[in-house]
């Protein structure tokens, strides 16, 4: 399962969108693209002895350790049945912290029971630190090495800081509240949202959300508080021009602590992108450093000693931004040494050991699923760790080249194409892969098992990142406030119809494939362009809408939510425009081959959806097939489930769109 190799691995992307580079593709097996990942995440102990991981193992996500110097397994352990890891932390030299939580359908709604928990390396200790709904580690606070600080978030509530013993099952209830926190300064809806330690563990930001007005969320505001180390807080004068749509992220502080990173918008009157800022508490001055015109700051890179040293965005292909300091100077070199080790591949640099020599590095890319190196800064020496999927050859993936494109009303947008390995771009059979969400919600560059295995078929492949897509700053969020299933999906018709112009498509083999929105968008798409598309499969959709909002549980108890998204989603006179914009009211211009698949125990979007679009088809006298999966949610997880849907869709597509 492991194997050491000193030289870091090299791959040749060639970024042409005429051909592409792999000329020798053959198909590689089904299974191969619905593996569960060996190795998700992988973290090195403090003292650089042990590694910890976790992988997958049928249902579950379990959380492993092994000695770094021989990289033998030492134990493992998971957190019951069906239930997953999704994130730990190495809290001392021996001891971790996790989260387990149960395993639901990758896009659903259903309560997931978070529990947090500690234990050793070696399985010993092991102790349930109670529930962790709401519940963010905050820091492992390494001064004191048998508490931790969590962060506790309830709706409606002010955050609480509370430092926990690791070694006591202690309950909520009799884990220490720090105090300290800033009075607040909005109205009587106002909360403290959250609070950023610096490096050394002291509360020194804190950001304040008032909703003002409960029934609209578009008046809310937010107020930011700081304060030196032993000062007191006061209100951050920041210049905001629009009060009502403030973006705000915390990014982190310099090694030294006096100054403090954060990505907003609070300059900007037309809610554009968020940029990058620089707070100095000496000089009490806030200042912008970078900001990209098309899309917002993703996440900060940090040194070994915790230095920011630029920012990390994606408008196409991964972007780096570093900061214009001299005495970062050196810092910045070694990270862009290390992305020049890793040519055309993306890099994530992991915490460093405490006396800041060695690190995990991840590494990926449009080809190459999640591969683990050990770091040594000392000598500048990468070792291979582990691959995430090592049945998958990077060689034989395809190439996804990012473009860009004009609506018909000049908004600009960004997506992306999965090329069919060996194959001229030239009249391609062509699939469209909307996203689900809608809002707030993209697609990256990066290795996707579906849209690689259509590709490897022969298939094209295009994600468009239509208005409503989050990432590109709140005007072009909002640009989809209104349009669900209006311009929204006058967004995928042009993208296809732009595909066919550019040659790139065979107008006569042209899918359209979703999930959950994507779901949606795929049967919406095939009623209001009957011409334009030979088939659709629509997954987990909302077909017909008002029937939906009765039935999800996205709104249960709270239906001044309810009113307000319905009012995003499509206007004032929602009602009327639900029933417009339900594909099920208007069935008969159906043309297009129908694929159906639902999960049976999907409660985000019930599996009667699919059953009244099946009634309404069957008015209709219209065909279709169907998937129905008794043991899935929102989104197939088990493998035999994926492997399944798979080579469903590809019979789907091969018998309506790529014969000859």
């Amino acid at each position: 399962m492991f194997m050491k190799n000193t030289m870091p691995m090299k791959l040749l992307l060639i970024l042409v969108v005429t051909f592409s580079s792999n000329i020798f593709a053959k198909p590689i097996p089904v299974e191969h693209y619905a593996q569960k990942s060996q190795f998700k995440l992988m973290k090195i102990s403090p003292d650089g002895k042990h590694l910890a991981f976790t992988y997958e193992d049928g249902s579950e996500t379990k959380l492993g350790t092994m000695r770094l110097a021989d990289q033998k397994p030492i134990y493992s352990f998971d957190v019951g049945p069906d239930r997953i890891v999704t994130d730990f932390w190495w809290a001392t030299d021996q001891r971790l912290i996790l989260i387990g939580q149960n395993n639901v359908g990758y896009l659903d709604g259903q309560y997931s029971h978070p529990e947090l928990y500690a234990v050793d390396y070696d399985g010993k200790d092991r102790v349930h630190l109670g529930h962790g709904g709401g519940v963010r580690v905050t820091s492992m606070l390494r001064s004191d090495p048998k508490h931790i600080i969590t962060s506790k978030y309830r709706y409606n509530q002010d955050v609480k800081l509370q430092r926990r013993n690791i070694y006591h099952n202690e309950s909520e209830k009799d884990a220490r509240v720090m105090t300290g926190m800033p009075k607040l300064q909005g109205s009587m809806n106002s909360t403290l949202w959250y609070v950023v330690l610096d490096n050394e563990d002291h509360i020194r930001v804190a950001v304040e959300y008032d909703k003002n007005k409960d029934d609209n969320r578009d008046d809310d505001k937010i107020y930011l508080h700081v304060k030196e180390e032993g000062g007191q807080w006061e209100k951050l004068e920041l210049v905001v021009k629009n009060p009502d749509n403030l973006n705000f992220k915390r990014l982190g502080f310099d090694a030294s602590g006096d100054k403090f990173y954060f990505s907003s918008n609070h300059d900007l009157a037309n809610k554009g992108t968020t940029g990058l800022f620089e707070y100095n508490f000496k000089s009490k001055q806030t200042k912008l450093l970078f900001r990209h015109p098309d899309v917002d700051i993703n996440h900060p890179i940090k040194s070994a000693d915790k230095d920011i040293i630029g920012v990390y965005l994606e408008p196409g292909y991964p972007q780096y931004h570093y900061l214009k300091d001299e005495a970062l100077e050196a810092k910045i070199k070694q990270h862009k040494s290390l992305r020049a080790s890793f040519k055309n591949l993306d890099i994530a640099v992991g915490q460093y050991t405490d006396n800041k020599k060695l690190t995990v590095i991840r590494t990926y890319s449009d080809k190459q699923p999640n591969t683990f190196y050990l770091f040594d800064q000392t000598n500048n020496k990468v070792t291979f760790l582990a691959n995430s999927k090592p049945q998958i050859n990077p060689k034989e993936m395809a190439s996804v080249e990012p473009f860009t494109l004009q609506a018909r009303d000049g908004l600009k947008m960004y997506g992306q194409m999965t090329l069919p390995p060996g194959k001229a771009l030239e009249k391609l059979p062509l699939v469209i892969h909307p996203h689900g969400g809608p809002y707030g919600v993209r697609d990256y560059w990066e290795w996707d098992p579906l849209p690689q295995l259509l590709a490897n078929r022969g298939y094209l492949v295009i994600q468009l990142n239509f208005r409503g897509s989050g990432g590109y700053g709140l005007n072009f969020e909002e640009a989809g406030h209104h349009e669900w299933g209006g311009k929204m999906q006058d967004d995928l018709t042009d993208v296809t119809k732009w595909a066919i112009n550019q040659g790139y498509a065979d107008e006569n083999k042209i899918c359209i494939y979703g999930v959950s929105y994507g779901g949606y968008a795929a049967l919406q798409g095939v009623i209001k362009e009957p011409e334009l598309y030979q088939c659709a499969i629509a997954e987990a959709g909302t077909y017909d809408i008002p029937y939906h909002m009765k039935s999800t549980d996205s709104f249960k108890g709270d239906g001044k939510y309810k009113k307000w998204y319905l009012n995003r989603m499509f206007g004032e006179n929602y009602e009327q425009l639900m029933i417009e914009r339900s594909p099920t009211n208007y069935l008969d211009k159906l043309k297009a081959n129908l694929m159906i698949v639902h999960g049976k125990k999907d409660v985000r979007v019930s599996i009667g959806n699919a059953k009244l679009l099946e009634k309404k088809l069957k008015e209709h006298n219209k065909p279709y097939e169907t998937l129905y999966n008794k043991k899935e949610g929102h989104g197939f997880l088990e493998v035999s489930s994926k492997v399944e849907l798979y080579q469903r869709i590809l019979d789907f597509l091969n018998k309506n769109i790529s014969q000859p």
